[in-house]
């Protein structure tokens, strides 16, 4: 490839990269990660600050975003474009960065143009680089550190290439606490066989100083790792996390691509990846001028750049299970470089017959090039990728609102997204929380708030987003059912729901359960039946009590009779919500369940119910206790209905 026809290639890729984030930037609302960056943005620069120490992520980003909102306006294009050029400077870096690593063997040039093309058109960067938030920023210092070590590296008294690592590196650890995973492995390469002598004294005075330049943000980071509450407690699922990461980084899903359409694309893809590997360490064994090179220390570079940063987070989730795919962003460059390498290699394999090599490269160029163009094209015009509509959302309400209604938020914490498109509009939060909290359950104690909000109104609009979270129960629409009635909304949004209630002149919102047959029933000192409302609407609601601590997962075998007791049907499942285990029950505190009713059933004449109680490790059930404390079988029968 001649420089002419490679300058012209890198300006096509480069125009690509930018027309692709750039096209339709402000087409679609911002979503609540997004919300968050523009309230952040907004705030002064001590407020920032404080706020990002108690968030999950440290503030860099928000600066950018504040200096620049602060002169181009704070619109949902506006606020996505530093996303954008950070994703289109990615992808010249890569060029770059492909150019150095390669730069030993004759496919240099042709590696770098490939790995520019698949950044440009990658599913995973384009998503990124059409959303508010910090990714694209941090992969792009990440790109920056590991092109600067390299030159550093390969030049110890180069002391500008070690300075702009140090700058680089800890910039990233500014924008995202995952970046020190990324740092360790371009640690271990800088230590690597072909530079440990020279880069050791050099790489021991860059750690330092970036761990200087860190250091005052050092508590922050371990606070958050210790008082974090976003996520649930539990155990890793390794083959999940690593099949999330994959799909992540191939075909950019969940955000471009089904899961199950993404998954289909993975063997492909591992067969592509092990092409290209091979393809670096048989075919890119000779040098320019026909001498040995280092063949296998690009690939094992590209590996370890890979493999440490993955396994790094994973043991941190197996610990503390807070992971998402996006976090590992960071990492994918050295993936993508991989693939161009080995499909340049086999291009320019010296081989016989040597159509075999560059039928290989073809191949993974087409795999990474037509799942890309699927990806994206699903992320332009298929609306199952449609972000969370709170701009639609709040248009809606906005238009339809009686002078007396007013917005109640379900999950509070969403407020940013809300506040953003519907500032005239102030909603009640429940709960009132900024940061998300999975401990923060909405139960009858939030009749009180929810009373407040709505005394003297005629009317309340319920949005909801995370509800599955903090309110698993749906205890909102429960509240709200015994106040008034809702109404029929004939619009339906992506991700955020909306509903509607008329309140009644004297509506009142009960603190506590009133069920219409109270019924009671001690499940050996664990659970506590209080009673149950007849089916409306296909299901029966059931309320229950945790008389104790519950550290198992207790599970709920419902049995629907008829009169002679013969059974029709049943439903297996947890007693309050698949969200809200028995485990994250609080003693005392009273919840309940809906259990569909199954129409054979209905159909059939059943009137009853009989109810049990078990666990995994008492799959015989709990004994029911009588009022002597004596056990008295395994089920209560409820009914008729």
């Amino acid at each position: 490839m001649s420089k002419t026809s490679e300058r012209a290639l890198i300006l096509f890729v480069l125009l690509l990269a930018f027309a692709l984030r750039l096209y339709g930037l402000d087409a679609q609302s911002l979503w609540y990660d997004e919300a968050v960056s523009a309230q952040v943005a907004a705030k002064g620069m001590a407020e920032l600050t404080r706020w990002t120490a108690d968030d999950i992520q440290p503030p860099l980003y928000y600066y950018v975003i504040a200096a620049w909102t602060r002169a181009a306006g704070d619109g949902e294009w506006a606020l996505r474009f530093p996303s954008a050029a950070f994703g289109a400077l990615t992808v010249a870096l890569l060029w770059s960065l492909a150019r150095r690593i390669f730069r030993p063997y004759p496919f240099a040039r042709l590696a770098a143009a490939l790995a520019s093309l698949f950044a440009a058109a990658s599913p995973l960067y384009v998503y990124y680089g059409q959303e508010a938030r910090m990714y694209t920023q941090l992969t792009f210092l990440a790109a920056l550190a590991a092109y600067s070590i390299w030159r550093a590296a390969e030049r110890p008294r180069a002391w500008a290439w070690w300075a702009t690592f140090v700058v680089a590196s800890a910039a990233a650890l500014y924008t995202h606490y995952f970046a020190l995973f990324w740092l360790v492995a371009l640690g271990l390469i800088a230590l690597g066989p072909a530079w440990r002598r020279r880069a050791l004294l050099p790489l021991a005075v860059s750690a330092l100083a970036i761990a200087a330049l860190y250091l005052p943000w050092l508590p922050a980071m371990l606070n958050r790792y210790r008082v974090d509450a976003s996520y649930w407690q539990g155990a890793l699922k390794l083959d999940e996390a690593l099949r999330h990461v994959a799909i992540h980084w191939t075909t950019g899903a969940t955000e471009t691509m089904l899961e199950g359409d993404a998954v289909r694309w993975l063997p492909w893809f591992a067969a592509a990846l092990l092409a290209a590997a091979v393809g670096l360490f048989l075919v890119g064994k000779h040098d320019r001028s026909g001498k040995p090179a280092r063949s296998s220390f690009a690939l094992l570079a590209l590996l370890v750049a890979i493999v440490v940063p993955v396994a790094l987070a994973l043991l941190l989730a197996s610990r503390n299970p807070k992971f998402n795919p996006r976090y590992l962003m960071l990492a994918s460059p050295a993936y993508l470089l991989l693939l161009a390498g080995g499909a340049a290699a086999w291009w320019h394999t010296s081989g016989r017959p040597r159509w075999i090599g560059r039928a290989l490269a073809t191949v993974i160029v087409a795999i990474v090039l037509v799942s890309s163009a699927v990806a994206v094209r699903n992320w332009y015009s298929d609306p199952a990728f449609t972000k969370a509509q709170w701009r639609e959302v709040a248009a809606t309400v906005r238009e339809r609102i009686g002078p007396n209604e007013r917005v109640v938020l379900v999950s509070g914490h969403a407020a940013p997204a809300w506040d953003y498109y519907a500032p005239d509009m102030p909603a009640a939060r429940l709960p009132d929380i900024d940061i998300l909290d999975v401990n923060a359950v909405l139960g009858f104690p939030a009749a009180e708030q929810l009373g407040a909000a709505l005394e003297g109104r005629d009317g309340a609009w319920l949005v909801t987003w995370q509800d599955e979270v903090v309110d698993p129960l749906a205890v909102a629409p429960y509240l709200l059912d015994r106040a008034g009635s809702e109404q029929p909304v004939d619009r339906s949004f992506w991700r955020v729901g909306l509903r509607h209630w008329k309140l009644d002149a004297d509506a009142s919102f009960p603190t506590a359960p009133s069920p219409e047959q109270p019924q009671t029933a001690n499940f050996d000192h664990k659970l506590a039946l209080l009673g149950w409302d007849a089916p409306h609407g296909g299901e029966l609601t059931v309320y229950w009590q945790a008389i104790n601590s519950l550290p198992a997962d207790y599970q709920v075998s419902l049995i629907f009779e008829d009169a002679s007791g013969v059974e029709l049907a049943r439903w297996d499942g947890r007693p309050a919500a698949y969200n809200f285990p028995t485990t994250r029950w609080r003693v005392g505190e009273p919840v309940l369940g809906r259990y569909p009713v199954p129409i054979e059933a209905g159909a059939s004449g059943g009137r009853y119910a009989t109810i049990a109680v078990y666990s995994q490790d008492a799959p015989e059930g709990l004994d029911v206790r009588d009022q002597a404390d004596n056990p008295a079988g395994k089920r209560v029968r409820i009914g008729p209905f």
